[in-house]
């Protein structure tokens, strides 16, 4: 078994799919399957459930998914300290945060982190916020930048560096919501899914009230486009806002009683913490 086989073995994890994870491998299914049966051997217990549908890791699989996780951030750690110097921190480090964070939180802290440690090579994906901490969890990046829900998960290890409220918006071009608002009537367009989607439905129950659920929505930059379209009022972080290129064309309502505020965090999972996150988590504590 070598680093090769640690690579296709995380591969399968992540996509939970064995063509999937071929592809991304750049090697036929095939062979693919072949070294799964390999490392399954290897190590002497079935690693996955397979069935027509879906890949399944088993509790031998979960377990093993952590040690092989740790052998190749080890692995590439010690290739770039080889390469570059006992002193020097070298390698590989993702991060994945939303549109708004990548140019509201992320650039001073990146901006130092890279004068210390120009040998690191960084990879930023950026994508739905609420989405940020199951990317985190699953491995598919190093550093997250999320609002932090409560209480806190045990996987998470954040550093807060901002906090912002949760507001209600509506477009200056039309009347909905720039008075009192009719709960009942008004249409909303509220997260699908996430800490401010749990806020709102915990919020609804203190108001006892039915609300109008116009859209429900993956995405804060998609909640504001369509608030500026006139199709309802929405639910947004206030920070989402201030960097939206249509700011100045929607108005904040002034609703009693507020939803409580987003704690916004740098966050690393403390079970794949290793030199490179570390001297992230050290340069963001700067900005805390």
């Amino acid at each position: 078994m070598n680093i090769h086989d640690m690579d296709l073995f995380l591969a399968l994890c992540r996509t939970r799919h064995f063509q999937k994870a071929s592809a991304l491998c750049n090697i036929s299914p095939s062979a693919f399957s072949r070294a799964i049966n390999r490392i399954e051997e290897a190590v002497g217990r079935q690693l996955f459930e397979r069935n027509n549908r879906a890949v399944s890791l088993t509790p031998s699989g979960m377990l093993f998914k952590d040690y092989a996780e740790k052998m190749v951030r080890l692995w590439k750690e010690g290739k770039y300290a080889l390469a570059h110097g006992k002193e020097t921190i070298a390698g590989e480090l993702s991060i994945y945060c939303s549109v708004t964070a990548a140019y509201g939180i992320l650039p001073d802290i990146l901006d130092v982190f890279r004068r210390n440690h120009p040998d690191v090579y960084i990879t930023l994906k950026t994508g739905d916020a609420e989405s940020a901490l199951e990317q985190l969890k699953h491995g598919d990046t190093d550093i997250a930048i999320a609002a932090i829900p409560s209480p806190v998960p045990d996987f998470i290890e954040h550093i807060p560096v901002t906090t912002t409220p949760l507001v209600w918006i509506s477009s200056k071009k039309n009347a909905v919501g720039q008075s009192a608002v009719d709960w009942q009537t008004t249409p909303l367009i509220l997260p699908k899914q996430g800490i401010a989607r749990n806020r709102f439905d915990q919020w609804i129950r203190l108001m006892n009230i039915t609300p109008h659920i116009y859209a429900e929505v993956t995405g804060n930059e998609a909640i504001i486009a369509m608030v500026h379209l006139g199709c309802g009022i929405g639910l947004v972080p206030e920070l989402v806002l201030e960097k939206s290129p249509v700011a100045d064309m929607i108005a904040v309502l002034d609703v009693d009683p507020p939803l409580s505020p987003f704690t916004i965090g740098i966050c690393v999972n403390r079970k794949r913490q290793g030199v490179i996150t570390g001297a992230f988590m050290q340069t963001a504590h700067a900005f805390a």
